[in-house]
């Protein structure tokens, strides 16, 4: 029920912990003493002595005051705890995560899920579960010890059944562990699927995909629906069992307290222990119910912390030469608890212009993420120039030789002048014209005030298209070796997207270009075409012979074809 690495975690800022449960002590020692106060001034004030019934009624008040103000500090520390763990975990997470040196066994939407909704439940376990589970194991002894003196066989009633809750709780773990690992599991992969899908909408569409990833998506949320239902089931066993223990139990001691009282047992004394009585369960009731969150939070726990742990990949290779190929070997990846995302890829790339095409989630990116050296942890190899581990190379002297344009690269707001030296500060003010020209926004800049026209905050004073012939203007300022162009003509108007082929394939006459797209018309002049689907490459060759092949590229490009009209050749 206690879990090492998450008591670790919290090294040097345990002491939270321990003022949090101390202060619940001394507030139950003090909810002791009101109770006595209380049921002793009840019994003065019946047997007519009123001085020491007002007297104790004024101790009850000053006690309860105490009682309050050690509960209030109980959970201030408690949350004090809850927050350094919040802000460190989120720090730390978000540090490991930009490291792209590292190998991260997890979607950026599954990170995503973690650091916000994981975080917020583990933090429900250092601010509830833990003070309430030390807590819990203190009050059951203090009680024993005060009841003893009053009535043994009534405390060893209440003693014997305590046990029956931690028991049924050991029980449920065993059961609820296993759950909660396959619920979060279920529960990060729909949310990354249903994303994927949402963002891919049009790309399942032109690729006749949609009605199969419709389906797919279904089963998983009713696979995700029964683990849910599974869940709730299990909670309500839980609840049903201890609220069984409890009650039980502490009707049985109020049974034992009135046939003491009606023995030789001063009555204020058996209302002592009735009322008390359920002190005894109270806890362990609470710790029970706090135990269902605190195993969803330990869950997100562990897998937040495992990615904490992993260590960072060893580069000792200065890529000096210039990329020539790059050969993929019996290539496959997955994320955590996932199916292969890329499976036995194989590929031989050097100089010219390469097309993947494939729906989304068929892995095109994932390779292309692979290649640009931002994923690690796969199995097989990739060679750069035949003989240098691409995940042994440094990542600094990599990506002064490559580079990786998308539709969602970030532009800064910047005048035209300062974006440009960001990527390159030698430029002169004619280079910067000579690159623009390039890219047929030289008139555009002109117009616009020159070098000094300022992208704003929100890219909105110029075009989607403009916008990415910008961005590949400025990557066209340093001399790389290997491009990477992800749907980077998606969504622009057809003058851009023009433009854009055209730089490609001029790129790839000297050198390796990649255009990942979902396009046929983009693929046609591509040296070599890799089609995916479902993690492999099902396809590959020129447009010539895989149009001779009557399979599933021929059969997309008559789809795309028909749907936009004319002749793409």
């Amino acid at each position: 029920m206690l879990d090492k690495e998450l008591l670790l975690f919290i090294k040097g800022k345990r002491y939270y912990l321990v003022l949090s449960v101390l202060f619940n002590t001394l507030s139950l020692l003090f909810n002791i003493g009101l109770t006595f106060s209380l049921v002793y001034s009840l019994y003065s004030f019946v047997n007519l002595n009123y001085s020491d019934g007002i007297n104790y009624l004024l101790l009850t008040l000053f006690l309860i005051f105490f009682r309050i103000l050690g509960g209030y500090l109980a959970n201030s520390y408690s949350i004090k705890l809850a927050n350094y763990v919040t802000s460190k975990l989120r720090k730390e997470t978000y540090n490991k995560f930009l490291s792209l040196n590292t190998n991260i066994p997890f979607s950026i939407n599954e990170m995503s899920q973690l650091s916000t909704e994981g975080i917020e439940q583990l933090r429900l376990y250092y601010s509830n579960y833990l003070p309430s589970f030390f807590y819990s194991m203190i009050v059951p002894l203090i009680l024993f010890i005060v009841f003893s003196f009053i009535n043994i066989y009534v405390s060893l009633v209440y003693l014997i059944c305590i046990p029956l809750i931690p028991l049924s709780i050991i029980m449920v773990s065993k059961w609820a562990k296993k759950l909660f690992n396959k619920y979060w599991d279920i529960y990060l992969s729909l949310g990354d699927s249903f994303l994927d899908n949402l963002r891919g909408m049009k790309e399942l569409k032109i690729f006749l995909y949609s009605k199969k990833r419709e389906e797919e998506l279904k089963n998983s949320s009713e696979e995700f629906r029964k683990i849910t239902m599974k869940v709730l089931t299990m909670q309500l066993y839980s609840v049903t069992i201890m609220d069984f223990v409890a009650y039980g139990g502490a009707s049985i001691g109020i049974v034992l307290s009135l046939n003491a009282i009606l023995g030789e047992l001063i009555w204020y004394l058996g209302l002592f222990l009735i009322i008390l009585g359920s002190e005894f369960f109270l806890p362990l009731r609470r710790l029970g119910s706090a135990f269902h969150v605190a195993m969803n939070g330990m869950t997100a726990g562990k897998k937040i912390i495992k990615l904490l742990k992993i260590d960072e990949v060893e580069r000792d290779i200065e890529l000096t030469e210039n990329i020539k190929s790059i050969d993929v070997d019996n290539l496959s990846y997955h994320y955590e608890n996932k199916d292969n995302v890329l499976n036995d890829i194989n590929l031989h790339l050097e100089t010219g212009f390469y097309s993947l095409i494939g729906v989304s989630g068929s892995g095109k990116s994932t390779l292309g993420k692979i290649l640009l050296n931002v994923i690690n942890g796969y199995e097989g190899q990739v060679l750069i120039n035949n003989k240098y581990p691409l995940n042994r190379i440094t990542l600094n002297s990599f990506y002064s030789k490559s580079a990786y344009i998308s539709s969602s690269t970030f532009i800064f707001s910047k005048s035209i002048r300062d974006l440009f030296h960001f990527y390159n500060p030698t430029l002169s003010d004619e280079m910067i014209l000579s690159l623009l020209k390039k890219v047929k926004m030289d008139q555009f800049i002109s117009l616009h005030g020159g070098l000094d026209y300022k992208i704003n905050d929100k890219v909105s004073n110029i075009s989607l298209g403009e916008k990415q012939r910008l961005i590949i203007a400025c990557y066209l300022a340093n001399d790389y070796d290997f491009y990477i162009f992800d749907e980077a003509t998606s969504s622009i108007d057809m003058e851009s997207e023009k433009i854009i082929l055209d730089i490609i394939l001029e790129l790839s006459k000297t050198k390796i270009v990649i255009n990942i797209t979902h396009r046929i018309k983009n693929s046609i002049l591509s040296k070599e075409i890799f089609y995916l689907e479902n993690s492999r490459i099902v396809e590959k060759g020129s447009f010539d012979t895989l149009m001779k092949q009557d399979g599933k590229y021929q059969k997309v490009y008559n789809y795309q074809l028909s749907l936009e009209g004319g002749n793409y050749e």
